[in-house]
């Protein structure tokens, strides 16, 4: 009786034994496995918005015909741009947008003027650090110009300056410039001036400041 007992006891040691050994071995298994997840994760990648709203001030100039002298013009302008990555995993990208310009000059002529352009950019971005929180990116590119309204105010009487013999109201012109982005913001400068065209007036060169955001 004594010597059933004694086996029973030694028989139950044994199985709990084996129990908690199956039991380390699967909590092994698991930390194991989440271990080895961990190291073949990705890391995270760096963000390049895909939309912007810019507004831009441009001084300009007005060549308002052949013989004629430069009016100087001060311009605002709205914008939309879309980038679009060319190049995968390089900061190559095209910008194409809209934007709408108003005009006005009142030592000469006493003008206004309401301008839809499209233009399309190339851009490079550099990133100075790898935290690419930071960017200076140059571009270049064309736009095509419609001059929606123009006219010269003088007394009480407006003139259409967009009249038969007067302004054009389409021309490509091209441009220049420089930004810098701080995350999501931007701040850039350009230049920019109509293709030569002596049939069309007027010839417009613009040199501008913008700021924008992009989401």
């Amino acid at each position: 009786m004594f010597t059933t007992r004694i086996k029973m006891a030694v028989f139950a040691v044994l199985c709990c034994g084996l129990n908690a050994q199956a039991q380390f071995d699967d909590s092994y298994d698991v930390e194991e496995w989440t271990l080895d997840d961990e190291e073949v994760a990705p890391k995270p990648q760096h963000k390049e918005y895909k939309n912007a709203f810019y507004l831009q001030y441009s001084p300009s100039r007005y060549q308002v015909g052949e013989d004629a002298e430069r009016v100087k013009f001060n311009e605002f302008t709205l914008g939309y741009s879309r980038f679009i990555e060319v190049v995968e995993d390089m900061p190559y990208f095209v910008e194409v947008g809209a934007n709408m310009k108003f005009s006005w000059e009142t030592s000469v002529m006493s003008g206004r003027a309401l301008t839809f352009r499209i233009p399309v950019n190339v851009i490079y971005k550099w990133y100075p650090w790898s935290k690419k929180d930071f960017a200076i990116a140059p571009f270049s590119g064309a736009s095509l110009r419609a001059i929606a309204m123009a006219r010269e105010h003088t007394g009480e009487k407006s003139t259409n300056l967009l009249c038969d013999g007067g302004w054009k109201s389409f021309q490509v012109s091209w441009q220049v410039g420089l930004r810098f982005y701080w995350d999501r913001y931007f701040l850039g400068v350009s230049y920019s001036r109509d293709f030569r065209d002596s049939s069309k007036y007027p010839g417009v060169r613009e040199s501008g400041v913008h700021f924008g955001v992009c989401f």
